[in-house]
């Protein structure tokens, strides 16, 4: 059983390194049995239903929100050795819950990817732009879990984005990065309490620009603290969290507070901020939708054909930050953001390896600067509407 165990939340704790797109702030939930003092196993039981960002669908679902989905993914991901009860308190809802794919749990321990866009024309210039992409992403326990100890897990993400372009941004005269890099490192911690609470937080150090650790205003951290309570009920929680990265569209402490709602096996929402949705009316459909403030919005559906092939669908807005290295004023961010709807296939390879393919119809494309998302924007590119395909291989269990 030990060695089982220790097993099971290696593979569990390489799920924090998810993540990848910029979107919100969430916090994990609690135990279902908040009367049992938590266990490693009862603890990796329960989904903490951090901020619900989708998997990685390409090189830019996973942001600095998906952080907070993490620590879900890791919870919910699964409560047992190979279906083996923890003090007799796992419910058939959440044994569904640790195997979905869903806005409210799940994840890969292990994925990298690709993504490419073909050449478009650019707006006002004689120019055109062309994307590609590639991400990797792991994570691993820090230390065996111990009962009554807290979880550590290490993460390390890797991105890098090009823009294939002559394009000159207009107001400063730069020409357009042609490479853009995101490179972060951190840990992450969980604390179960007594009362049947979870505590916890992650702090994530790293770089994010055309030139990553040139200068130290080109370095960033991320950092989030969460606390979840169960309700009343028992079958519910609140959740309460506080984010902060200078990547995010708002790059301001946030605070999050929601009650996540779970009137039936097939029904889970986060009613407040951020707002979330996962609704499974059988075992072949699935239908989850998304929302971090300013524009982070992600909805998808997720049919399964058989056990090695699932069909998917969705829209979201992708948006990603970068300091470049010869900026004006040392707050001003570059952006890159559009809006995708796409069409995929999921094929279960072996060993709990999957491999994701998605075409998807980019459109409403730009690239600014900016102190924030909305504040003082400056340099604005626009380009035209395009095709994009990614591919993404993950190793969930």
């Amino acid at each position: 059983m030990a060695k089982r165990l220790v097993t099971r939340v290696l593979q569990l704790a390489l799920c924090a390194a998810l993540d990848l797109a910029e979107a919100g702030a969430q916090t994990p939930t609690s135990p279902a049995n908040p009367s049992a003092q938590p266990t490693p196993n009862a603890l990796l039981s329960t989904p903490p239903e951090l901020v619900p960002l989708p998997p990685v669908e390409d090189e830019a679902a996973v942001g600095d929100y998906a952080l907070l989905q993490e620590a879900d993914a890791l919870l919910a991901e699964e409560t047992l050795a190979e279906g083996e009860e923890v003090d007799g308190t796992l419910s058939d809802s959440l044994r569904k819950r640790a195997k979905s794919k869903g806005a409210l749990g799940g994840g890969a321990p292990v994925a990298l990817g690709g993504f490419w866009s073909p050449k478009v024309d650019v707006d006002g210039q004689a120019s055109q732009l062309a994307m590609n992409a590639e991400f990797a992403r792991v994570s691993l326990p820090l230390a065996m879990p111990a009962e009554g100890k807290p979880l550590w897990i290490g993460i390390a993400k890797l991105d890098r984005l090009e823009l294939a372009t002559d394009a000159i941004l207009p107001d400063s005269g730069q020409r357009v990065p042609s490479q853009l890099w995101s490179v972060q490192t951190g840990v992450m911690n969980i604390r179960p309490l007594a009362s049947g609470a979870t505590v916890g937080g992650t702090a994530m150090f790293g770089s994010a620009s055309d030139q990553p650790y040139a200068a130290t205003r080109d370095l960033t951290l991320t950092a989030i603290a969460f606390y979840n309570k169960p309700a009343k009920n028992e079958r519910d929680d609140w959740n309460f969290s506080i984010f902060y990265s200078p990547t995010s569209q708002l790059p301001y402490p946030l605070p999050g507070v929601a009650y996540v709602w779970r009137p039936s096996e097939q029904f889970e929402a986060k009613i407040g901020l951020p707002p979330a949705l996962d609704y499974r009316p059988n075992e072949e459909w699935q239908f989850t939708a998304t929302y971090m403030p300013l524009t982070n919005f992600d909805a998808r559906v997720r049919r399964t054909i058989s056990e090695d092939f699932s069909l998917l669908a969705y829209y979201r807005t992708n948006n990603e930050t970068y300091f470049l290295a010869d900026r004006l004023e040392d707050d001003q961010r570059f952006y890159v953001f559009d809006q995708r709807a796409a069409v995929g296939l999921e094929r279960a390879l072996f060993k709990g390896f999957t491999l994701e393919l998605t075409a998807a119809y980019l459109f409403d494309r730009e690239l600014f600067q900016g102190t924030s998302f909305t504040d003082d924007r400056t340099d604005e590119v626009e380009f035209d509407p395009g095709l994009g395909l990614s591919f993404q291989l993950q190793w969930r269990r």
